[in-house]
């Protein structure tokens, strides 16, 4: 199994090693193959990494990667960030260990992602009353107010339940 890091951090990993470099380059296939045609010369034809920067690859094969992996299910977010440090030598009986404090402040932007989706929302629920000829009264404005300054206010809260919402008016 290849596996792709930059500063130790596990970037992408994958069975074949122009597939983990492909993948951490964000690269579809033709562009991969293009962008390797650029690398390659002479004949027979030899490739030069020498201005890979910003990320190594290697090859892990003293260990079930897949394995350890998914004992790290925890350090994955849904769309395949890894919190996850790679080390050269084992540590723990592994390559692969958890970072708590990266995998702790992704989960926080997470819960600050949905609580501004959630503010945009209600904001945009009233949005018909700013933008008409209808004048807003005090209490929607102070509503409306609420909402836009929610994430100041409250910006010591860790999660989406924490949230104290301003109540919407009747």
């Amino acid at each position: 199994m290849y596996i792709s890091h930059k500063s130790n951090v596990l970037q992408t990993i994958h069975e074949t090693e122009w597939q983990c470099r492909r993948l951490v380059k964000g690269l579809n296939k033709p562009e991969y193959w293009t962008w390797l045609a650029t690398i390659t010369s002479g004949d027979p034809p030899v490739v030069d990494l020498s201005g890979e920067t910003g990320y190594t690859i290697v090859e892990c094969t003293d260990e079930d990667v897949q394995a350890r992996l998914s004992q790290l299910g925890d350090y994955t977010s849904m769309d395949g960030v890894y919190n996850i440090k790679w080390s050269d030598e084992k540590v723990d009986g592994s390559h692969f260990v958890g970072d708590d404090t990266a995998k702790d402040a992704r989960l926080l932007a997470e819960q600050w992602t949905q609580i501004r989706n959630e503010r945009t929302r209600l904001l945009a629920e009233t949005d018909w009353m700013a933008g008409t000829d209808t004048t807003l009264n005090v209490v929607w404005k102070a509503y409306r107010k609420e909402l836009r300054d929610l994430p100041d206010d409250q910006s010591s809260k860790t999660s989406f339940a924490d949230i104290v919402w301003p109540t919407k008016p009747s």
